[in-house]
């Protein structure tokens, strides 16, 4: 109602402006204009590229407070940038008399400062970026830094260290990570006899000069930092104090660990980064997080980690260890390697693919041995995709120990169990007996099938249809947007169908003998909806599917599911929560003040669906435009949302989506993930701590908003255009990690434009705008009519 009484003022508003104008000062009498002799004008420089430019520049290097920086080693600056398409050279100048001598630009259009990483004292400049454009117009931006005074450091005055501090620290290195093992950046490890010291993200040209091996000693001069409870260098630059190999003994750490309260105890966290072992380990299997290689001493567990991103180890190596690990499970062992921190617990990071030794197994009684595998033998409790179970018939570790299996009551034959999920969630139960001699144990396990997914979002649809073999097609009738690039087959007459091809992101997706389509043409946008295969090789929608000119994919995928609704008997329900969108034509139950609900039917294309005892709505009427989420089933004939559903006012499916998808995110445990690539769109609200847009690997984690759930996009691919209170659309996989509920690592993101329609559904902002821009068009020509009469 507030909506059309604004729009209904801007009207009027807009009406008078135009009608003033026209008007004009009706008794003003315009006076003879005296001829002035035309002087053509020196045009001004147009500046805006380069102050864009200086911008640019001054986000960049310019410190938050206006402090001096300090540049304790050798650093890189742009030599160019483009902005709109547009090349401004820049030419960096510095007032210091020594200390700091400016490079020539290399090959990648960076310009490198050499400076004195042990002058004797402070060198205070400042370094001036002079922005040139074509026409030789310019501007400059200047920033003060500093260069500290050369002081190497003990341990203790290393950790220490505020964050941003000049750290110079010697060691002998201990492991080394390098992208040609795997990792995402080069980084050294390296200790002294009273700790360990971790030099991040080192330049690549840099590190690949030293030939860097274990066992040397180096010094590090750099930046310190904090990550994760982890001490760290960044900005590093690395001399070579001797090539030849020392030798490293770990420390032992295994009554310290037992000791310890907890995995974050300070005699656990500080020293940092040294190489330590624990002695007599039992290896007790993978953690909740599949990169976690779990061990047990005492009364505490940790784990040897894996990383994809972060290991000493080259991918070789991290086959050996894993296959070592998976073989010994219930092995009494010691464990050697990095002491390493995650938010502030440790764990370790192995420097070989022998980080457990001197593995023994533990004699074990037979009732004990049961007991073992008992406890070894697990389930996924959700299963989210077609697999199979491999059901292992004797103990992982103790072979004596033998197991049979019961599903559903039924003695199983065979070590697979093939699961195929249906339009419903299943429920499977599984028995497990185990025997050593005469001693037994049962386990019993409850495994969750969850429903075949009816709305998949695009980039699924397109993974899952191209990943199809010849033959095979995707499950249910699935729905595209796209643009027709080519018609193989013209429509006919005869037959009233007509064959595309549209473009859907990167991919070409055929329409085979699509129903109607007389008035399409090469260029023309349009929404398929059908079955989707593959047709010797061409991923096609099956003849007899639909389109629409019209309908979005939310729309369309609407009608679908009110088919499947149509299609419920008595009693039956669909699996899952779902979404539709309608007008309210009738309401059989008014609202009740006293149960805070209403019973409505809507209209939903051509069918009516009714909204039962639904929560609120004390503000809605026949007419309303209504979204609504919850259960639907069939109640004696009738299509309905059962009690409990709730709803947003107006045309909201894309957002009532996102808030579903956001409900089963959160519902997650540790470790578990939804079944294929989820999107949603959300507002950033901020970036992640060393999540800021990383130049190096084209990524950044930023933190967004869905309605009221705050989720992580982690390491999303590009972001160098994000900042905080943009909104994006990202693509990925959604998973719970240690808490946090996070698009995994590679998601993707699309920005909203101005002219983007917001998922909210709300369209007044875009027509307030068009009134405005018409009022002032009017504005414009009346007033150009006007000068002309003159």
């Amino acid at each position: 109602m507030k909506s059309k009484k604004l729009l209904s003022l801007l009207l009027v508003a807009a009406m008078s402006i135009t009608c003033l104008t026209a008007c004009g000062k009706k008794n003003e009498v315009e006076p003879t204009p005296t001829p002035v002799p035309a002087v053509t004008p020196t045009p001004a420089a147009d500046t805006t590229g380069l102050n864009a430019a200086k911008d640019y520049i001054n986000n960049m290097y310019a410190s938050k407070d206006g402090s001096a920086t300090a540049t304790a080693s050798d650093y890189s600056v742009v030599g160019v940038v483009k902005i709109d398409g547009v090349t401004y050279n820049i030419e960096w100048t510095t007032d210091a008399k020594s200390g700091v001598t400016i490079g020539a630009m290399d090959s990648k259009k960076m310009v490198n400062i050499d400076v004195d990483e042990k002058t004797k004292s402070q060198v205070d400049y400042t370094l001036t970026a002079t922005i040139k454009d074509a026409n030789g117009n310019k501007v400059s931006a200047s920033f003060k830094h500093y260069v500290p005074a050369y002081k190497e450091l003990s341990y203790a005055e290393y950790a220490a260290a505020e964050k941003g501090a000049t750290v110079v620290v010697k060691g002998v290195v201990t492991a080394l990570l390098s992208k040609a093992n795997g990792n995402s950046s080069y980084s050294v490890y390296f200790q002294d006899e009273n700790g360990g010291y971790y030099a991040y993200n080192i330049a690549e040209d840099h590190f690949n000069s030293l030939n860097l091996k274990p066992g040397m000693t180096i010094q590090v001069t750099g930046q310190r930092d904090t990550y994760s409870g982890t001490y760290e260098i960044v900005n590093a630059k690395v001399e070579v104090l001797d090539s030849s190999i020392k030798k490293v003994t770990p420390a032992d750490y295994t009554e310290i660990f037992k000791k310890a309260a907890t995995l974050k105890d300070k005699s656990l966290a500080e020293p940092q980064a040294i190489l330590v072992t624990l002695k007599g380990v039992e290896i007790i299997g993978i953690g909740s997080d599949p990169t976690y290689y779990m061990f047990q001493l005492g009364d505490k567990q940790s784990y040897v980690r894996i990383s994809s991103s972060s290991c000493p180890i080259g991918k070789d190596d991290q086959a050996k260890f894993i296959d070592t690990f998976n073989s010994h499970i219930g092995y009494i062992a010691d464990v050697t390697g990095l002491l390493t921190l995650y938010d502030g617990a440790f764990y370790i990071s192995p420097i070989s693919a022998d980080a457990f030794t001197n593995l023994t197994l533990p004699k074990r009684t037979d009732a004990e041995m049961v007991e073992f595998e008992k406890g070894k033998l697990t389930f996924p409790a959700r299963i989210t995709e077609d697999t199979v179970l491999n059901l292992v018939s004797t103990g992982a570790t103790y072979k004596d120990v033998s197991i049979v299996y019961y599903i559903k009551g039924a003695l199983h034959e065979g070590d697979k169990l093939p699961i195929t999920q249906t339009d419903n969630e299943q429920t499977i139960e599984i028995k497990a007996e185990l025997k050593c001699n005469d001693k037994t144990a049962e386990a019993l396990f409850t495994v969750i099938v969850e429903a075949k997914a009816s709305d998949l979002c695009e980039a699924e649809v397109l993974s899952k249809a191209f990943a199809l073999a010849d033959g095979q097609s995707v499950s249910g009738k699935q729905v595209l947007r796209g643009k027709i690039v080519e018609i193989p087959s013209a429509y006919s007459e005869q037959y009233k169908n007509i064959t595309v091809n549209m473009q859907v992101g990167d991919k070409i997706v055929q329409a085979y003998r699509m129903v109607g389509g007389a008035d399409l043409k090469i260029g023309d946008t349009i929404t398929v909806t059908g079955v989707l295969k593959n047709y010797k090789g061409t991923v096609e929608f099956d003849k007899g599917c639909t389109y629409s000119k019209t309908l979005s994919v939310d729309e369309a995928k609407q009608l679908i599911t009110v088919e499947k609704a149509f299609e419920l008997t008595d009693g039956q329900a669909l699996s899952g929560k779902q979404v539709l969108c309608g007008k309210i034509v009738e309401i059989p139950s008014a609202y009740s003040e006293q149960y805070k609900n209403i019973t409505v039917n809507m209209q939903v294309g051509d069918k009516v669906v009714q909204a039962y005892r639904m929560v609120g709505g004390a503000d809605l009427k026949i007419g309303d435009i209504i979204t609504v989420t919850g259960v639907l089933k069939n109640y004696k004939g009738t299509i309905e949302f059962d009690k409990g559903c709730t709803y947003i006012k107006g045309q909201k499916l894309a957002y009532a989506k996102d808030l579903l998808v956001m409900e089963k995110a959160f519902a997650l445990k540790d470790g578990e993930k939804m079944s294929g690539l989820q999107e949603v769109t959300g507002t950033i609200t901020k970036f992640d701590e060393k999540g800021a847009y990383s130049e190096q690997y084209n990524n950044c984690s930023v933190w967004m908003k869905v309605g009221d759930y705050e989720i992580e996009a982690y390491r999303l691919k590009g972001g160098k255009d994000l900042k905080v209170g943009d909104t994006i659309t990202v693509t990925g996989y959604l998973k719970n990690y240690k808490g946090t509920i996070e698009f995994d690592s590679g998601c993707t993101y699309v920005k909203a434009t101005a002219d983007s329609t917001p998922k909210t559904g709300d369209n007044s902002v875009m027509i307030l705008f068009m009134l405005l821009f018409m009022a002032a068009a009017s504005f414009t020509v009346m007033t150009v009519s006007k000068k002309r009469a003159r």
